[in-house]
This record gives C-alpha cells, structure tokens and sequence, in this order.
C-alpha cells in the first residue's frame, strides 16, 4: 500500500451499507485514503481492492470491538479530515408499545449512541488543523413517521448533537444530511415488516419505490452535499441539518443559501423559531 500520510483521510464507519459503499468509490476515485469498518464481510463488494484503503471488522452494537477499533486506527498514526457514519436499521418496526422495550433500546444505541462513541473515540485523532464529522438523518424530523419510533427519536438525537457539538468543538466542521430515498437494503425491512407493523401508507410507498428502476438520490448528489458542506465549512454547515433533495446547495442558488445560513444561526436546527403565537 501507498503511504497515506500526504493524502486527505475520510473514516466511513459502515463502509459496508450500501451509501457508505457508494461513498467509498468515490473518495477513492478522488485520491483519499480510506479507512472502513464493516460488520459483515459479505457487504464489502469490490471494496478490498480499492486503493489506499484498510477495513476493519466492527460492529459498533459491540463495544469491545469498537475499542479494538480504535486501538486499531492509533496504531495508524493517521489523523483523519472526515469522519462519515453510515451505519443504522429501521428496525424495530411497530407500535412503541407493541414492540420489546430492550429490542427498541439497542436500536437506539445502534443509531445513534454507539455512533457518537465512534466518534468520540476518533476524536483525538482528527486532523486538528480543521476535520468534518458527518451523520444521516431519517424521516420524522418535522412529522410523525409512524411505527418507527426508535428510528426516528435516533436521528432526531443526532440532530441535536450536531449542534452540541458545534458549540463544544470548535476545530470540528460537524453535521447531518437526510439523502431522501435510496435503493438501500434497509427498505427490506420494512418489507419484511408487512403491512401491519410499518403501517399502510410506509409500506405502501416502500413497495412502489422498490418496484422502480433506478429512481431516488443520486448517490453523487449525497457525494456533492457532503463535499460542498465540507467546503463551505463551519459558519456554513457545523452544528445544522441539511436535506440532499430539498436544500439549494446546487448551482447558481448555493452562494444564496451560503450567505443566508450565515446570516442566521437557527436556521436548519431543532427550533420552536418563530412559534409564538
């Protein structure tokens, strides 16, 4: 392998989900080292023989092999300017008074505990001349997704830390992208769910959008979101919530939103912002 110590670091945590996967082509094709972690070999399709990059065997549910993880990437002697967590399940789907309360539990931390101790851990090994830490948000942000509870108070919890974050370290470029519908394997679960539990509308939609050819984000539309948030940095992007298919990070309209999210600091937050009655 090449040496990596004059080339920018991107860490994708999940590099074996399908946008993680994605992303990991590109930040190759654009001469980054990678560094990956991976719960299941079976995922990682072509991702051993990309160039200048290492996987590493991780499921974050499991906290000795996040620690083994982390010794791991010391060990490296690398520091990092993105960190991208990819990782995340829908399930349980239900009703939250239907469902096991430890099964509703560990989704919670498999989306979005575990994914902050991940980066926690990473932390003192950034590049600390300026590095970016990027989450997913999901649905339910602005309305009830029903029979998705966990999924959602999860991404809603991410949220908000991107902004804690923001206020509590200075030297970090940290945020969230929701990137709308993708052909992803976590659409499977909701198949399997049925009807019943995801409820007729979810399921539903899940069925069309799967039956599609082609169709949802572009993954270089999820690819530019992230690098222009990146490279705007934090007066831009730290501390907000960002929608890849909505927001008008594209084009002649970017400079816009640029100078209006500097302008004011609430927007794209968790906000009762001009509420009062």
């Amino acid at each position: 392998m090449a040496s990596m110590s004059t080339i920018k670091v991107v860490v994708l945590s999940s590099i074996s989900s399908d946008i993680g996967r994605e992303l990991a082509f590109r930040y190759a094709r654009d001469g980054y080292a990678i560094i990956g972690t991976y719960r299941s070999e079976e995922h990682l399709n072509g991702l051993k023989k990309l160039p200048n990059c290492r996987l590493f065997p991780c499921d974050i549910a499991k906290k000795e092999q996040v620690s083994a993880f982390l010794k791991a990437y010391a060990a490296l002697n690398l520091p990092w300017d993105i960190f991208i967590s990819c990782a995340g399940t829908p399930n349980p789907i239900g009703k939250f008074f239907d469902i096991d309360f430890d099964y509703w539990s560990e989704s919670v931390h498999v989306n979005a505990i575990e994914q902050l101790r991940v980066l926690h851990g990473l932390y003192p090994y950034r590049n600390k001349t300026g590095a970016a830490a990027v989450f997913f948000a999901g649905p339910g942000a602005n309305n009830p997704f029903t029979n998705y509870s966990a999924y959602v108070a999860s991404k809603i919890m991410l949220i908000k830390m991107c902004e804690l974050l923001d206020d509590e370290a200075k030297d970090l470029n940290v945020f969230i992208v929701g990137p709308g519908w993708t052909k992803s394997k976590t659409h499977y679960q909701t198949l399997e769910a049925g009807e019943e539990r995801a409820g007729a509308i979810n399921y539903q939609k899940t069925v069309e959008f799967m039956k599609q050819e082609g169709g949802g984000t572009s993954m270089d539309d999820i690819y530019g979101c992230i690098n222009w948030l990146q490279a705007q940095g934090r007066g831009v992007a730290s501390g907000r919530n960002f929608s890849v298919v909505h927001d008008k990070w594209k084009g002649a309209e970017s400079s816009l939103l640029a100078a209006e999210l500097k302008s004011d600091s609430n927007m794209y937050k968790l906000r009762r912002h001009r509420n009062a009655p």
